[in-house]
C-alpha cells in the first residue's frame, strides 16, 4: 500500500498530464476508466487556473485572444502548480513564462505587460500598509546614512520596460477611449500605487531606478549611487524629501 505523500505525489503527477500506474490501480471506475475518473479533477484543475490566470491577466488575454491564451495557460499551469490556496497569489512566474514561450516570441511586449499586470494585482491585493514615517525619523536611525534601509509598503510597486505598457494596459481598458498604441514608442518607468484607487504613475528613469531599488531592499547608498549612474546631475535630496512626502516610507533601520 503506498503511503500517503506517495499518493499525493502520483496525484500531483496526474494532474500534469502523467498516469502514475500506482495510483490508476487504486481507483475504482464504476462504470469508468480510473483515468477517466480522475480526468474530472484534472479538468477542473486546468478549468479554475486557467479562470484565475485570465482574472490576474485580462489585458494579456485581450492581446493574444482567449483560445491562445487557453493554450499558453495550459501549457504554463504542467509546470506551475500552485503552491499556496490562494488563487489571487497564483501566476508569479507567468510574465518570465511568455518571454520564453516559442509561440509568442514575436510578441515581445507581452512579458512586460504581464509584468504589468501582476505588480497591478499585488497592489490591490496587499494589506493595508503602516502609517508613513517623517524625514525626520532618519535622525533617529544610529550609524552611517548611507547604509539606512527605508521600508516601503507592499500596496506600491515598480515596473519598468522598453515598451510603453502602460499605454497599452490603459487602451485596453474596458471603455477606455485612449486609442491603440504603437507597441514600439517609448520606454515605461511605472510607480503603481493604491490610494483611493489604483494609479499608475511614470517616473523619471533615475526617480525610478532610486525608488525601486529602495523598494527592493538596497540600502540609501546603493539606491542612490545606481540612480546617478542614470543622472549624474540628480539632486539626492529633493529625490529623498519626494519620497517621504509622497507617503511612501513607513519606517527605516
Amino acid at each position: 500500500m503506498p503511503t500517503l505523500h506517495e499518493l499525493q505525489s502520483d496525484f500531483r503527477r496526474f494532474l500534469v498530464g502523467q498516469s502514475p500506474e500506482q495510483l490508476l490501480r487504486l481507483v475504482d471506475g464504476v462504470g469508468f476508466e480510473p483515468e477517466a475518473r480522475l480526468s474530472i479533477y484534472r479538468n477542473n484543475m486546468l478549468v479554475s487556473l486557467t479562470a484565475a490566470l485570465k482574472a490576474t491577466f485580462p489585458v494579456v488575454c485581450r492581446l493574444v485572444d482567449a483560445r491562445f491564451f487557453d493554450y499558453a495557460a495550459n501549457s504554463f499551469i504542467q509546470d506551475h502548480l500552485p503552491n499556496t490556496p490562494c488563487l489571487a497569489e497564483y501566476g508569479a512566474d507567468f510574465p518570465d513564462f511568455l518571454s520564453s514561450f516559442p509561440p509568442a516570441a514575436c510578441l515581445d511586449y507581452l512579458p512586460d505587460v504581464a509584468r504589468l499586470e501582476w505588480a497591478i494585482n499585488r497592489v490591490l491585493h496587499a494589506p493595508c500598509a503602516a502609517s508613513p514615517v517623517a524625514l525626520a525619523s532618519l535622525l533617529t536611525v544610529p550609524g552611517d546614512p548611507a547604509q539606512i534601509r527605508l521600508q516601503m509598503p507592499a500596496a506600491c510597486q515598480y515596473v519598468a520596460s522598453v515598451h510603453p505598457v502602460d499605454r497599452i494596459w490603459q487602451s485596453n481598458q474596458p471603455g477606455s477611449d485612449l486609442l491603440e498604441t504603437s507597441h514600439h514608442q517609448r520606454a515605461a518607468y511605472l510607480e503603481i500605487r493604491r490610494t483611493d484607487g489604483l494609479q499608475l504613475t511614470g517616473l523619471p528613469q533615475s526617480t525610478w531606478k532610486f525608488r525601486s531599488r529602495i523598494a527592493e531592499g538596497a540600502t540609501l547608498g546603493q539606491a542612490a549611487a545606481e540612480a546617478l549612474g542614470v543622472e549624474p546631475d540628480l539632486d539626492l535630496a529633493q529625490a529623498l524629501a519626494a519620497l517621504f512626502d509622497a507617503g511612501l516610507v513607513t519606517g527605516a533601520h
